[in-house]
């Protein structure tokens, strides 16, 4: 095990903040140093909301094991490193070398020179792309899709497991599903339309597959490399427990968008410029229900933790109009206002769940209408690919319309909509 006789070395920022280990009792424990009380001050939540500095939390797993791939892909991952899949440390002393965020686990390592992935290297990867690569110090990233982080420089590809940052995660998809990746890519362009994100992706073929490939939102290029910016998602900031279905509210109660809100803007003060992070995170709930996002559950909203302590919510992220597929579930991750099917969600809906965060009625309509607004147009100016053009921008465009309309978000036909020649 990488470490060292406590425990595997939790860096953050650089920082030795802790070490990690599993106790007597198979509880995950972090031990945190002096150098963490030191850069920030005691109970400060720069690693996570559920971790804070100096205090000995009962169980880290749910922060930790929050790291990791699911699913299939967490089985793989225990299995090629020898050790049982819910053994957080011995995972993590393999691949915790690249993390999301700016977080490390595991030894000090020399750094190794990036080498260029030929063809072949790359499709290797892209063929076994389960969220995690090993070697080096590895890599790991959250979920249940098919991913993998990589480092792009000049054009070309780079294994870095921990040498040198990822800056960007590729998802790969067969030839038949060439429509998922347009239409995740699709949604997130109307999103950075909105605003709602700066990050770039893009749908490309890398030899005989497709790809779509997404600009890592915490990396920072900086001269003479790439800087980390840490982050955690809200199931780790709540300590929900990792590994299953926590992360959706027909599974955990605490699982909801009035728990993320509680969170937010708790540093603002009235010298704050730009948005409030609640009517932010309200934008993002109507792009998810217009677009018909049925699966934005608790890892898919992240809080962003600069270096000095603070804490915002990151980018819109991780978005697909999985509603429009035919016989796919219309249930949302998350309710809004009590109401989790998605064709029964109204702009009234929306704006009692923003009351219940703190939002007054007023300035919470404001925000759904020009969202609503923005989306339309938005629809009209990004253009899709043929895979997805019959039926995803005149969709999404139309649960828009509905909702400005004060109507349910659903569309007005009896007809499966990809059953539809166009919408």
């Amino acid at each position: 095990m990488d470490g060292d006789e406590q425990g595997l070395v939790v860096r953050l920022y650089g920082t030795r903040i802790g070490t990690l280990r599993v106790d007597e009792a198979g509880a995950v424990r972090l031990a945190w140093t002096d150098d963490a009380s030191e850069r920030w001050r005691l109970r400060d939540t720069p690693l996570s909301k559920s971790l804070p500095v100096g205090v000995d939390a009962a169980d880290a797993a749910p922060f930790f094991g929050g790291l990791l791939p699911e699913g299939l892909w967490l089985e793989r991952l225990a299995a090629e490193v020898h050790v049982a899949s819910n053994n957080v440390v011995g995972m993590l002393a393999e691949v915790g070398a690249d993390l999301a965020g700016a977080l490390s686990v595991g030894r000090a390592r020399e750094p190794e020179e990036p080498r260029r992935l030929d063809a072949a290297e790359l499709d290797a990867i892209l063929s076994r792309a389960s969220g995690f690569l090993l070697g080096g110090g590895g890599s790991a990233l959250p979920g249940f899709q098919r991913k993998v982080t990589l480092t792009r420089r000049d054009g070309a590809w780079f294994a870095g497991r921990g040498s040198i940052p990822s800056t960007h995660i590729l998802k790969p998809v067969d030839a038949e599903n060439v429509a998922l990746a347009d239409g995740e890519n699709f949604v997130l362009a109307l999103a950075r339309e909105m605003g709602l994100l700066t990050y770039e992706s893009w749908v490309e073929t890398i030899g005989a597959r497709t790809v779509l490939v997404i600009e890592r939102y915490d990396r920072r290029a900086v001269p003479g490399g790439t800087e980390r910016i840490h982050q955690e998602d809200f199931a780790q900031a709540l300590a929900l427990p990792w590994g299953g279905d926590d992360k959706f509210e027909r599974q955990n109660p605490g699982a909801n968008l009035r728990a993320i809100a509680a969170i937010l803007d708790r540093d603002r003060t009235i010298f704050s410029a730009s948005e409030p992070d609640r009517e932010r995170l309200l934008r993002y709930t109507v792009l998810n229900v217009a677009s018909g996002n049925t699966d934005a559950h608790m890892k898919n909203f992240s809080l962003m933790h600069p270096e000095d302590g603070s804490a915002m919510l990151a980018p819109f992220y991780d978005a697909s109009p999985l509603a429009l597929a035919y016989e796919a579930p219309q249930g949302m991750a998350l309710s809004i206002a009590g109401e989790s099917q998605i064709g029964a969600i109204t702009r009234d809906h929306l704006i009692d769940e923003a009351k219940s965060w703190g939002v007054r009625a007023a300035r919470a309509r404001e925000v759904i209408d020009e969202s609503l607004e923005q989306i339309i147009e938005a629809t009209r100016r990004v253009v899709a690919p043929a895979s997805i053009e019959k039926h995803v921008p005149g969709y999404i465009r139309s649960q828009a319309q509905n909702l400005l309309d004060g109507q349910p978000a659903r569309l007005r036909t009896s007809l499966p909509y990809m059953l539809m020649p166009r919408l």
